[in-house]
């Protein structure tokens, strides 16, 4: 065999390895550091909480609900809507929420069309977490919509991400295709989801894009869960889904103002 022709192999071995090493143009996100906090409940590097432990936190859940009838698919979703403050040292949250509910039905003869379609607001109120419990301020008022599901993630740190890469221009978001006993033993735990039969659970957590410095440093901007069941009414099942979206801020934002709505919403809450 020729020298050249050896050369040529060799560089060919070589783009070979690498193209594959790459997955063509793929990186690796590296989440460990904070899928860990997550899981231990280190919510002061999960939250980018400011330097005297506050950070704002903002979540949206959806309840969705559809079942099949003579005159076609009704839905109904309520919608929750809560944003604050959460003190890490106290382990409790002040803010507002708000919930709306839609209903519609959906069928043949009126594609395309919202004759069925309405929207109410059903309250807007302020509120209290405390150590994973939420109370209103007219502490009558329902608030188990409100989930907060922020404050650790057990046993995630055990499980490999479905999806762990990115291309250059892409987001960074792992995602994980839980099975029945990991979404029990992860999420349904503090979740308390009943359900007749589970269909799917994703859990995925997106990250900003950092600049390696020190003041900019990888971190968790949302996670969101998605859970699809079904619930026995009677004598058939109604298809279900629970969404969950958290959104959290900037350590610098936090160190800004973090300290002083926690304040405000405390005082509006005991006002």
């Amino acid at each position: 065999m020729s020298k050249r022709l050896v050369k040529k192999i060799v560089i060919v071995m070589t783009v070979t390895f690498l193209l594959s090493a790459c997955s063509f143009g793929e990186t690796k996100i590296e989440y460990e550091r904070l899928v860990k906090a997550l899981d231990e409940g280190d919510m002061k590097t999960v939250m980018s909480a400011s330097d005297d432990g506050y950070a704002y936190v903002k979540e949206e859940t959806s309840e969705s609900t559809y079942e099949e009838k003579e005159d076609g698919e009704h839905s109904r979703i309520i919608y929750q809507t809560t944003h604050g403050v959460y003190n890490v040292k106290e382990d409790d949250l002040y803010g507002k929420t708000t919930q709306k509910v839609v209903t519609d039905i959906k069928n043949d003869k009126n594609v395309g069309s919202n004759q069925n379609y309405k929207k109410e607001t059903v309250y807007s109120t302020n509120l209290k977490n405390e150590k994973s419990r939420s109370v209103a301020q007219d502490q009558a008022m329902n608030v188990s919509y409100v989930k907060l599901m922020f404050r650790g993630l057990n046993e995630l740190s055990k499980l490999k991400p479905s999806e762990d890469t990115k291309r250059s221009s892409e987001p960074s978001i792992i995602s994980y295709d839980l099975t029945e006993l990991q979404f029990k033993s992860i999420i349904n735990d503090k979740l308390n989801l009943k359900y007749d039969k589970f269909d799917s659970a994703i859990l995925m957590i997106e990250f900003n894009t950092p600049n390696n410095t020190k003041e900019n440093q990888m971190r968790i901007i949302q996670i969101t869960i998605s859970v699809n069941y079904e619930e026995r009414k009677e004598d058939k099942l109604i298809k279900r889904n629970q969404e969950i979206s958290t959104y959290y801020h900037t350590r610098e934002d936090n160190n800004q103002s973090a300290k002083k709505e926690y304040v405000n919403y405390e005082k509006e809450y005991i006002n």
